[in-house]
């Protein structure tokens, strides 16, 4: 992983919409699936 100087900020409402969509596809946490979303761009 890519060490990131920015911060992601989400409302509590994103975030949690972000939550169901990384368990939804396995994975541990929110991290996982924004890293993987950033590394297809």
């Amino acid at each position: 992983m890519k060490d990131r100087s920015m911060p992601v900020c989400f409302t509590a409402e994103q975030y949690g919409k972000i939550e169901q969509i990384a368990k939804q596809k396995g994975m541990l946490g929110v991290d996982q699936l924004i890293e993987e979303t950033l590394n297809e761009l």
